[in-house]
Formats: C-alpha cells, structure tokens, sequence
C-alpha cells in the first residue's frame, strides 16, 4: 500500500526529493553565511576599528559588581585576575549569597593573600526578595554599595576569568556617548570531550552569534555608566526580574542608547558538563529569551524548520529506498551529509571567529584544538543538537518555573516571577561536580 501511493500519479519522488534535499542544503548554507558573516563583518571590522579607537583614561572610578553563590570551578582564579587588572581606579563589590557560602571562605583567602590595595569589598546578601532572582536581589544591593565617586559600572559573572586588559577593553567602547552598554559572548571550549560539554558548545556556536548580530546584552561582561544605570531605571526592573540582563536592552533604548557587542570580550568557558546539565542549562537560557527577546519567535521557528527539514529528508530517503528510486536516495543521503558538513563548517567559522578575538588581546587562552577524535564528535552532535534544541525550545515555551542555582522561581506573565523558598546554598556532591558551575 504504502509503494503504490508513493507510485501514485500526483507524487513523484524523485521531485520530492530533489526539493527537500536542495532546501535542505540551501538552509545549511544560510547557517554557514551567518558564521561568517559574524566572523568577517562583525568580529573582524570591530576588532580593527578596536585596534585604532582611543584608549579609556583612568580617572574614572568603576565599581566592578559580582553576585556568589556557591563556587564556580575557576572561582579563585576570576577573583584573584580580577585583581590583575591593569586599570588603577576601580573596586570589587561582591555580594555572596550567605556566610556560611563555600564562596565566602574563596573570596576571603583571595582577599587576605592578593587584594594589596583594598579593592576587594565582600557583603553578605541581606534580606532577598521574593519578587526577583537570588542574583538581581544581590545586584541591587551592590549597586547601593558602589563609591559615590563611581562614574562606571562593570558587571561580571563568576564563571569568567577576565584577562590583564578586560577592564580597559569593557570600558573603552564608553568613549562613544551614542553607546549606553557594552557587552561580551561566552564561548564553550571544554578541555575533555565529553558529550554533555561538546553538545552545549555546539549550541551556544548557533547562538553567540544571533546574540551578537541582535545585540543581546551578556551580563557576564557588560559595563555601563552609573549616570545612565540610575536613569534607565534598571535597578528597579531588576527588584522583579528573574535574570540581570534580559532587562537592560528595553532599558536603555528608553534612553535612546545602543548595545555594542566587544569581541574582545569573547570570554572562553571551560566548565565541563553532563547532558543532564546541557539540557537543563540551554532550556534555562531560552525561557530567559521567551520572557525577554522579542525575537524568541524566531527561535521557535528555526528550530520547527530546521528539524522539519531533516525529518523529511530522511523520511524521503526511506521512501526513496521502499520505491527503489536509486538516484533519488543517492541525491538525499547525499544532501544530508553535505549539509551536516557545512553546518560543522559553521561551527568552525564560528570557533574561529574566537581564535582571531583571544589572539587579538595576546593570545589570553589557548583554545581547545580540533583534533580528529574532537571533530568527529562535534560533526555527529550537530544533528542531535538540532532535534535537542527544538525540545528545549518547547520546553522553555511551557516552562512556568525554572530551577536556577539550586532555588526555584516561578514564572509569570509580564515577566512577573516568585521565588517559591529561600535557603542558603549547601553543597550536593551528587548533583555539582566539582567541574561544573552550579
């Protein structure tokens, strides 16, 4: 039955198949040019217009803002580089979830052993409010202990380990008065190969560069001046705000300022993971775009296209074979490998594009190389992140609580959210690998 209605007149596999399979390279082609488009046009103009724009002076105060809780694997490292910088006038406000915090007893060895110059001020979180994330609570008292002579506020995730120039490179785009924000990318490049790390690496490859072309702010670089945060009324969203940074665009449009994506900032990750972990991490990422971006619904429909493309594909294939259509299977098995080949393509235009970042600030890190065991892996993840990515994508569509440093939060229209129960972080041996942020 089923041979006959693939012989049926009006069906015709090998026009079928030729159609889809040519979609579906067309589709991949559109990904590669975003890659690199993102690394020519993007990465490379700013790096050079970087490489000739003013330096920022070091009269200005900047009030570098840091919310713990619990300890990310390269914490001490961030905290003692942090204090590195090769800017003279700045201070170091972290706001830890609680004493008793494993953080607590890190930020208080680095403050005793490398902090020669006062800088690094450590606050206990007092009285978090339940209309708002563990994280903005923390922002906003932070930003009630910055110096009053503060001209500039720089805001750091724990997870990123800023190099010697992280501070001048944040602050200099600031020297152009038509920019309110400036912001940087995360980068994934763990030095194991397992599959929950290198599945997560492949999907944030897809999703830095939409950050970057729509000049999404990254909290975990972002610097503004303390005038326009107080204008923008930020401070206030983030009173009852589930994330810091989904607020801050809408904020300073208001002003009539722009975000301005740094690819200096690109900051390289190393953190490994579980799937376990990927999975609940990249659906956390996309609720936060659900509730924050206007552009989620293009999000949706990509992920909707793209795995409806390679299920077609591979269900003509199959019918291709049933009705033994030789040249028309050959053409899509064909298809569907070339496209998987231009989409690794991407994924190493994209992993390029932050080779040519890092090496422009001294070569900082040395990023994980591409061997043949390493590439192989990346190249059979790409179509499981695909079918991965639609699932997470729906769940964060129906998502109405999401888990986030051990607490929970639930989600509400209008970007409304409550924390459901407050409790001091305790470590979990079984749930955090000690390589892993929580």
């Amino acid at each position: 039955m089923f041979s006959s209605l693939l012989n049926a007149p009006f069906f015709s596999v090998g026009q079928l198949s030729l159609l889809i399979g040519s979609v579906l390279l067309a589709s991949s082609l559109v990904h590669f040019g975003g890659a690199w488009f993102f690394r020519v046009f993007i990465v490379g103009r700013r790096l050079a217009r970087s490489e000739s724009a003013s330096d920022v002076g070091e009269d200005g105060k900047v009030s570098v803002l840091m919310s713990l809780r619990g300890c990310d694997p390269f914490l001490s490292e961030t905290l003692a580089r942090l204090l590195e910088q090769a800017y003279d006038n700045f201070e170091i406000i972290l706001v830890i979830d609680s004493c008793r915090d494993p953080a607590w007893r890190v930020a208080q060895e680095i403050k005793s052993r490398s902090d020669t110059k006062d800088r690094l001020r450590i606050f206990e979180l007092q009285n978090p409010a339940k209309t708002c994330s563990l994280k903005c609570s923390s922002l906003v008292q932070a930003t009630e202990q910055m110096s009053a002579d503060s001209e500039f506020v720089v805001m750091i995730d724990a997870d990123v380990v800023p190099y010697a120039n992280w501070l001048r490179d944040v602050l200099r785009p600031l020297t152009d008065p038509q920019v309110g924000v400036v912001t940087g990318i995360q980068w994934f490049a763990p030095e194991g190969l397992g599959y929950g790390s290198l599945l997560r690496s492949v999907w944030n490859s897809g999703a830095m560069v939409a950050t970057a072309v729509n000049s999404n702010p990254w909290a975990g670089t972002c610097a503004m001046r303390c005038v326009e945060l107080r204008r923008s009324g930020l401070i206030e969203k983030w009173k009852t705000s589930v994330v810091d940074d989904g607020p801050v665009k809408e904020a300073f449009d208001r002003l009539g300022l722009r975000v301005y994506f740094e690819p200096r900032l690109t900051m390289v990750n190393r953190d490994q993971c579980s799937l376990k972990f990927a999975g609940r991490y990249v659906t956390r990422m996309l609720t936060w775009s659900r509730i924050f971006e206007k552009t989620f619904i293009n999000t949706v429909i990509h992920a909707v296209a793209v795995v409806g493309l390679l299920v077609a594909a591979i269900a003509m294939l199959v019918a291709a074979i049933v009705v033994q259509e030789g040249v028309a299977a050959m053409f899509l098995a064909a298809s569907i490998l070339v496209s998987n080949l231009i989409m690794f393509g991407g994924f190493v235009c994209a992993e390029r594009s932050v080779r040519d970042a890092v090496s422009h600030c001294g070569g900082r890190e040395q990023m994980t190389p591409m061997t043949w065991s390493r590439g192989t892996r990346v190249f059979a993840l790409i179509p499981v992140c695909q079918v991965a990515h639609m699932i997470w994508t729906f769940q964060a569509i129906v998502a109405r609580q999401a888990s986030w440093r051990n607490i929970t939060y639930r989600l509400y229209p209008q970007q409304r959210v409550e924390m459901v129960a407050y409790q001091p972080y305790a470590i979990d041996n079984t749930d955090t690998p000690p390589n892993t942020s929580i």
